[in-house]
């Protein structure tokens, strides 16, 4: 698993000694607070295995586009998408059933941004190396994860036939097998998690549609290197994803990425300390739902990195969204004015961005 991990500072990579000391319980819920009878992540009705209550999983995913395509991840119920350091973007694939994961990859290196969406789950942390302030995070809240650089091929393999052509950090996956011999290597808790990714609908509820406009497709920059389109597939109720002008297709399947809820949320994006890493204001903002070709402008909230997102809409009333697969991009508040459905803006361009706000370092790279 040698393979270099600079940037953010340093990745953590010390002796396992500096790993969280906590049991494998995560995050400890409110006894009072009722475990919810759904599918955590898609808000549907339980699968066949599942039980009320079990821990998703939280997988980083390598997306910088060496990495393309990527494997297992139309499997997953959510994809998170944010940037990281020169202007690359990374994703969380969140897995509600941890026995049926596929193979899954490339897995990468850890970010406190996505670790904040990571702790209200209680979700089961997988990845290779943090940055320093996400491995802080984990110190603070001595939260137990499953992380290469100390379990390695415990929880980890290399495929080989891909390293003969890639580097090694676009080559590294996991599955269910091996995410079990990690929680078993760790003594971790498959269960004891009492919050859902967004605020749901009940799955026999009436859906929602948004109420703002057509969104026949939606075009905004994540990055300033990493451009997102979907385009809504009216046949399947689904947004279609595509990453650097292409379909972002599972290397399994050869099926493009389809989401039924997509969420852009603006958020104030600068740098840490050391210059290089973002730093993600995650405490609220404003930002757009769409759901069934069409979008709704929202606003957010989320405060406490162990709180869970909660929506608004524009009288501030809280909003429950459709259950289903979603994709969620949490972008800066510079990038607004970009955002486009079916080709036109709806954003002002903003005022000039403040000092310190996120750009790519120059000559740095997103490890």
């Amino acid at each position: 698993m040698a393979f270099s991990l600079t940037a953010c500072g340093r990745e953590a990579a010390s002796s396992s000694s500096s790993q969280p000391t906590a049991g494998g319980e995560g995050i400890v819920q409110p006894e009072d607070k009722p475990t919810p009878q759904v599918n955590l992540i898609t808000g549907e009705a339980l699968g066949e295995g599942m039980t009320p209550g079990q821990r998703p999983v939280a997988i980083m995913i390598n997306n910088a586009q060496a990495a393309l395509p990527q494997r297992g991840i139309g499997s997953a119920d959510a994809i998170l998408e944010m940037e990281t350091e020169g202007g690359v973007t990374r994703f969380l694939a969140l897995f509600a059933n941890a026995a049926s994961i596929p193979q899954v990859g490339p897995v990468r290196s850890s970010r406190d941004q996505h670790l904040q969406f990571v702790l209200p789950l209680n979700a089961i942390f997988v990845h290779i190396g943090s940055s320093i302030y996400a491995q802080n995070l984990l110190n603070q809240y001595q939260y137990q994860d499953i992380d290469g650089l100390y379990l390695g091929v415990t929880s980890f393999l290399l495929d080989e036939e891909r390293r003969k052509t890639r580097g090694q950090e676009h080559c590294w996956y996991t599955d269910a097998a091996l995410i079990a011999a990690g929680m078993e290597q760790n003594g971790l808790a498959a269960d004891g998690a009492k919050n859902t990714l967004l605020p749901f609908l009940s799955p026999d509820a009436s859906s929602m549609t948004p109420q703002d406009g057509d969104a026949p497709d939606i075009s905004f920059n994540a990055s300033a290197t990493t451009s997102v389109q979907l385009t809504y597939d009216a046949a399947s109720g689904t947004y279609l994803k595509n990453a650097y002008g292409s379909a972002q297709i599972d290397e399994s399947t050869g099926a493009q990425l389809a989401f039924r809820n997509v969420l852009v949320l603006f958020a104030t994006v600068t740098l840490k300390p050391d210059g290089n890493c973002t730093d993600f204001d995650l405490t609220g903002g404003e930002g757009y739902y769409c759901w069934g070709g069409k979008y709704q402008k929202i606003r957010w909230e989320k405060g406490d990195v162990t709180e869970p997102l909660r929506l608004f809409d524009a009288d501030g009333n809280e909003l429950s969204v459709n259950t289903g697969k979603s994709y969620i991009a949490v972008i800066s508040e510079t990038r607004r004015a970009d955002i486009a459905f079916g080709g036109l803006k709806v954003e002002a361009a903003p005022e000039a961005a403040a000092s310190g706000s996120a750009a790519p370092a120059s000559g740095s790279t997103a490890e």
